[in-house]
């Protein structure tokens, strides 16, 4: 395998070199002849108007070439001189001459240099894309090796196919996987790839991913179902390549995460006749903090501090440590206690014994004395249980996904035509056009229109059609918690103080009182603790509805203009320490390589990596520390730089979204939407006018709803002429 490694790699080399001769060409020397009289000088500049002249005189035409085949189309294509790309083929160019020393042809010259905007015009006026280089290189193999993802998507609904083999029947599988492109991995094994093609030598793309040595690669290859054991021509399975290539460390990694022993052995889950490992794990995630609480609270409140805090720590890590080796068994995006519904379980355990305790306990020495503040509490919790749940299960907004490869390939055309075919305006994992405010989720593995941010507390995103609910879900939170605190109150001051209480640490006083129900009193400090995250997210939220921004918005201004290598978002409002935000604003690092590439996987990417978190900024997260000092002291500049770097830009470089906090708020809390029951998907009020934000491609004003004709046709909103944004 080493040897066959080698050779590739040589070939690779050799691509890139062939690839690039034109570099020899560019150098500084005094040219032989007058620069107005040198046509290929004049189409690396895109000098349409001199060729012109050239042409007219008659010492040119577009089909002219050198004597290593080069011809000016070829130098305009690398060049990234649309203009004079479509002035030359309307001349009569030949769009498929080979020259240079790749023998390529000019749309091979204009992928190697990721100009996928100048490919897709030489692919509309007849380009052959299999056609091959002197490395046997066709078009999708040579982009491939350049890891464009947008690249790949836009040939591959150019119906090339895509096992195409080269000249060593190389798939583009196989390079992608050699070169360590994760997300060109995916899209190739989305798009339908065989993942157990061999070329000459017998290996298969999972062989030359660890030749690369990228989990991410390996991974996606495992979980599509690789042969874990094929053998090439020498008889080496992958175990011996990871072995030989000094990869074992990222296969056996790779294996775990898809859930393989090292040996490549399927793990047998430890509970016997459970089939779906993923529906077990969730909802045993959720209900186990109900009973760690239980007994945490048990012992906190039933034997003394040195003996009952050791023991609820010591039994409530251990569960937790139970719980997290579960987890060995999960599904590769729920590796991480903060990804499964463990947080939302631990506030419905909270919600839980609250309740039992109230009506166990507090209701019956309350309820004589403070009737109404019973009711008020009881209100609250109620609305607080409904709306928390509601949040939990409904449909957040997803964008729909594409009906077919070719609606997709409808929506690539439009978008190429517009010349936004990108990470900000397309989703290359849900294949859709992204509307303005969406964002593609991670945990959902869907696009979400008018993303708020993903909470871990409800297990579920926060956007467009859940995100009122969840603010009153909040609302109701904080107000239940004080009124719970008032009853506990009320309740303690007709208890009487047992007469023999002693106490290590407390005095006297203390003492009494925290053992006239000790249970009570320990349960009412938990609640009581969480009034610091949910009052900073109540004031987050509000201040937001004020400005009409979402956490996303407002935290993308805040990455660009303060800390562009440090994470964003606090772990209350999204779970996790980074909004997938890449340093300058942008969502996803590019780099050329498109949304959705691993960061540790692409080449130099190894500066904007997130530094070690202190105990401190994870605590500041936990509580929500950062998100309520950035947002609510500068939401709106934090905005601003958001909108100025990112796509939709209104002129001023404003928020183009706000119409005041007068018509801000009136839009949020009185859309006309039901709050007790499902509200129309996608549907929302900006300004009073009734907004689809699956479908919002273009920054309103005031704006009127253009529906193209067409079924399936996107439809935008144009500004009205004469209004102001």
């Amino acid at each position: 395998m080493a040897s066959g490694g080698s050779s590739d790699a040589g070939h690779d080399h050799a691509h890139d070199d062939g690839q690039h001769v034109e570099m020899k060409d560019m150098e500084d020397k005094k040219p032989s002849i007058p620069l107005e009289e040198d046509i290929m000088q004049l189409a690396r500049l895109g000098e349409i108007a001199a060729i012109q002249k050239l042409f007219d005189g008659g010492q040119f035409d577009a089909t002219y070439k050198d004597e290593q085949g080069i011809t000016p189309l070829h130098w305009a294509a690398i060049n990234n001189h649309y203009a004079l790309c479509h002035f030359l083929i309307t001349n009569g160019a030949n769009i498929n001459a080979k020259g240079g020393d790749a023998v390529a042809t000019p749309v091979l010259w204009a992928a190697k240099r990721c100009h996928y905007y100048i490919v897709n015009l030489l692919l509309e006026h007849g380009a052959d894309p299999l056609l091959t280089d002197d490395q046997g290189f066709n078009l999708l193999h040579s982009a491939t090796l350049d890891g464009n993802v947008y690249q790949l998507v836009l040939l591959l609904h150019q119906d090339i196919p895509v096992d195409i083999p080269d000249a060593q029947a190389h798939t583009a599988l196989m390079w992608a996987a050699y070169k360590g492109y994760p997300s060109c991995v995916d899209l190739f094994l989305r798009w339908g790839a065989n993942v157990y093609a061999t070329d000459d030598q017998g290996f298969t793309a999972l062989h030359w991913a660890l030749v690369k040595g990228s989990q991410g690669s390996i991974q996606k290859l495992l979980e599509y179902g690789a042969d874990r054991f094929a053998k090439n021509n020498d008889g080496k399975t992958p175990a011996v390549t990871a072995q030989e290539m000094n990869t074992k460390r990222q296969w056996h990694r790779a294996l775990s995460q898809t859930g393989y022993n090292p040996d490549g052995t399927p793990k047998q889950f430890p509970i016997p006749r459970i089939k779906d490992t993923r529906w077990f794990i969730t909802r045993f995630l959720y209900f186990l903090p109900s009973l760690i609480l239980l007994i945490a609270l048990y012992f906190l409140s039933h034997y003394p501090i040195l003996i009952g805090l050791p023991l609820a720590g010591a039994i409530s890590f251990g569960m937790q440590w139970a719980a997290q080796k579960l987890l060995a068994w999960a599904p590769a995006n729920m590796r991480s206690l903060q990804h499964t519904s463990w947080l939302a379980g631990i506030f419905s355990g909270t919600l839980l014994w609250v309740g039992v305790a109230y009506v166990t306990t507090v209701l019956s020495g309350t309820i004589r004395d403070h009737f109404f503040l019973n009711v008020l509490f009881v209100t609250f919790y109620c609305l607080t249980g409904f709306f928390y749940f509601f949040t939990m299960d409904s449909d957040p907004g997803f964008v729909p996904k594409s009906a077919s490869r070719s609606a997709s390939k409808k929506v690539i055309d439009e978008l190429m035509e517009l010349r936004q075919f990108d990470e900000n305006h397309f989703c290359v994992t849900c294949m859709v056009r992204k509307p303005l405010r969406s964002k593609h989720c991670k945990r959902c593995e869907r696009c979400v229109a008018k993303s708020d941010h993903h909470c871990p507390w409800v297990n579920n995103c926060v956007a467009n059609n859940n995100h009122r609910h969840f603010v009153l879900y909040v609302l109701c939170l904080e107000l239940g918690i004080v009124s719970w605190i008032y009853l506990v109150l009320s309740y303690l001051e007709k208890v009487d103080a047992p007469k023999d209480a002693t106490c290590t640490f407390l005095s006297s006083d203390l003492c009494q009182i925290m053992n006239k129900d000790p249970y009570t009193i320990v349960l009412t400090i938990w609640a009581a603790f969480q009034l610091t995250w949910v009052t900073m997210l109540a004031c987050v939220q509000l201040l937001q509805i004020a400005r009409n921004l979402t956490t996303y918005e407002s935290m993308r201004g805040h990455l660009h203009d303060r800390t562009p290598a440090d994470a964003l978002n606090s772990f209350v409002t999204t779970g996790d320490t980074s909004q997938d935000i890449a340093p300058g604003g942008s969502s996803a690092p590019t780099n050329g390589f498109g949304s959705g590439q691993d960061v540790g996987d692409v080449p130099g990417a190894a500066a904007n990596r997130r530094p070690k978190q202190s105990i401190w900024d994870q605590w500041k997260r936990l509580l929500g520390l950062d998100t309520f000092v950035a947002t609510a002291f500068h939401g709106s500049q934090g905005a601003a730089g958001s909108h100025r770097h990112g796509r939709g830009a209104a002129a001023s470089g404003g928020n183009p979204w706000s119409r005041g906090i007068v018509s801000n708020c009136k839009d949020f809390w009185c859309d006309g939407a039901p709050v007790f029951s499902k509200r129309e998907s996608g549907f929302a009020r900006l300004d009073g006018e009734r907004v689809d934000y699956t479908r919002v491609y273009e920054v309103p004003g005031r704006m009127r709803y253009a529906r193209s004709g067409g079924a399936g046709e996107a439809g935008r909103y144009e500004a009205v002429g004469g209004d102001e944004v």
